[in-house]
């Protein structure tokens, strides 16, 4: 039993420590400093200067939304982001409004073609973001949130305490963030809230890490499986 013990701590600690390498590259993945709010206008001899807002998304370099005008909105059709370098289409009736640019410290800069006519465009990002996008730590919680914020504990695997801190962002039922004990982080894969049961999915290269738990009286605590091999107990109180 006492060798069963040791094994089951190595490999909580194993899973653990191979997690942060994965989370590294995860947070950079997920780092999207172009998706936001921009105002700004488009310049040309022709039309002289028009003011601009945009809602754009960026997904995994792929982007989409919207840009409204003075003559009303235009739906983004197809666009793309990579290395600094923004293109966006979007159909006029017709013709295709064609927008090519550069993002950089939370401005999008270039020039658009419509038609034969041509002129420039700049949109600055209006949250204080734009360079650095927020983490779930630094989010505030919204009124009748009581997940989003940063939470200390502990997880307790066959005898072994280990300290945590969950960082939990809220949005609906989706809980995303990141988790961060002593052998590093490790990026939510998924993350739910619902009937104050909170589950938070950790993929990892050695198997699943899953924590599910109970919201009661301000303290999140309940279990802790790795790999459907080890399982524990957690708890955490928000910061």
């Amino acid at each position: 039993m006492q060798l069963r013990k040791v094994i089951f701590q190595l490999v909580i600690v194993l899973l653990m420590s191979a997690s942060s390498s994965l989370a590294f590259t995860q947070d950079n993945k997920a780092a999207d400093p172009v998706s936001g709010k921009y105002e700004g206008v488009a310049k040309s001899p022709d039309v002289g200067e028009l003011p601009l807002t945009a809602e754009i998304k960026n997904d995994n370099g792929k982007l989409s939304g919207k840009i409204e005008t003075p003559q009303g909105p235009i739906t983004i059709t197809s666009g793309t982001y990579a290395d600094g370098a923004v293109s966006m289409k979007a159909d006029l009736g017709g013709n295709e409004l064609t927008l090519t640019a550069r993002f950089k410290d939370g401005k999008i800069m270039g020039e658009w073609e419509l038609g034969g006519q041509k002129g420039t465009f700049e949109l600055t990002r209006k949250d204080a973001v734009a360079a650095a996008p927020a983490t779930p730590s630094a989010a505030p919680a919204a009124a009748g949130d009581p997940i989003t914020g940063v939470w200390d504990g502990t997880a307790d695997v066959q005898g072994t305490s280990l300290p945590i801190t969950l960082r939990l962002k809220l949005e609906g039922e989706k809980v995303t963030g990141e988790t961060e004990s002593p052998q590093g982080k490790v990026a939510i894969s998924k993350g739910t809230y619902a009937a104050n049961k909170l589950t938070i999915n950790l993929e990892t290269e050695m198997g699943p890490i899953v924590l599910t738990g109970m919201l009661k009286d301000g303290k999140l605590s309940g279990d802790l499986d790795v790999a459907s091999q080890v399982q524990g107990k957690w708890e955490a109180k928000k910061k």
